[in-house]
């Protein structure tokens, strides 16, 4: 999905070492795999920028949400 829209890299710092997914919300709160992939509920993130997006507050996360998904 992520390949077919360009992206390839960190979406963060644009890196493109050890890629996953970092999810807007914590993902006990997605209740199906179609939730879990849903391209406006995650971003492309390399490992050291996902552990700095999970410290992050909701409001940093939805600023970034928006930025990149609009």
């Amino acid at each position: 999905m992520f390949q077919s829209k360009g992206i390839t890299r960190c979406e963060i710092c644009g890196s493109g070492y050890a890629l996953s997914w970092a999810h807007l919300k914590k993902r006990r709160y997605y209740n199906t795999v179609e939730e879990l992939s849903d391209f406006n509920e995650v971003i492309l993130a390399c490992i050291p920028c996902h552990n700095k997006y999970l410290e992050w507050d909701e409001q940093v996360k939805q600023e970034w949400f928006k930025r990149l998904r609009t």
